[in-house]
């Protein structure tokens, strides 16, 4: 019978599963976790799969090649490594490696955190404010600003956007933006990226999405008023 960490250990060198699975007392064989190493895991958006290990480096190495990495376009993940006890054991995870896939399906440099909190308001002749956030924690770089993408019905083009908001320190934590005025009663979707020159863009894909109005409300009838002394 083929002992499947065995095989893994044997061809794939001591790596992912056969790593991790050799673990496991079977069938006779008790496969010792090799201590004094670093075990690599990766996540989807920021969703960590500890289930499988992506690779295996010793203490003192500084950089590691993790092969067969499918990473689909728009897409952004997250490497971070566990230091492994004698006794298998593992640390907290490290600081994590963001790598970012844009829409070509090639990977991209830091990039900035996306927006937070996206919201819309209509206003007056069809046009719409968007507001949201933007936080420097953890951040891989600081913002150049922000790209603003709208959807009428054909989908989103992240490679066009319809304009871009600047990003600067003395605007706070807040942003805005105004659009032109649109079409009545089209339904627009409206999302937000921030990027940074020379670097990446935030791939979130979330959106907010409304109806425009240029007519207003119904005017009021039957308005009348009275008077008396007080």
């Amino acid at each position: 019978m083929e002992t499947k960490f065995l095989k893994d250990a044997l061809f794939g060198g001591m790596t992912a599963n056969a790593f991790k699975l050799g673990t496991v007392l079977s069938l006779g064989w008790f496969w010792m976790r090799t201590a004094g190493c670093h075990t690599v895991y990766r996540g989807q958006d920021g969703n960590m799969d500890y289930d499988n290990i992506q690779a295996v480096m010793d203490l003192d190495d500084s950089q590691v090649s993790i092969a067969n990495q499918n990473l689909p376009a728009d897409t952004l993940w997250h490497y971070v490594r566990r230091q492994v006890s004698d006794c298998g054991l593992e640390s907290p995870d490290s600081p994590a490696c963001v790598v970012v896939v844009d829409s070509a399906g090639v990977m991209v440099g830091k990039t900035p955190n996306p927006p937070l909190n996206l919201t819309i308001e209509r206003l007056s002749n069809g046009r719409f404010k968007l507001r949201w956030r933007y936080t420097k924690l953890n951040e891989e770089v600081t913002p150049t600003g922000f790209r603003i993408y709208m959807d009428s019905g054909s989908g989103f083009n992240y490679a066009s956007p319809v304009d871009t908001v600047s990003y600067k320190l003395s605007s706070g934590v807040e942003f805005g933006w105004t659009s032109d005025p649109l079409t009545h009663e089209q339904l627009y979707r409206f999302c937000v990226r921030s990027y940074c020159e020379g670097h990446g863009e935030s791939c979130n894909t979330d959106f907010v999405a409304a109806a425009a109005d240029s007519e207003g409300p119904d005017a009021i009838t039957g308005l009348h008023s009275q008077w008396g002394e007080a």
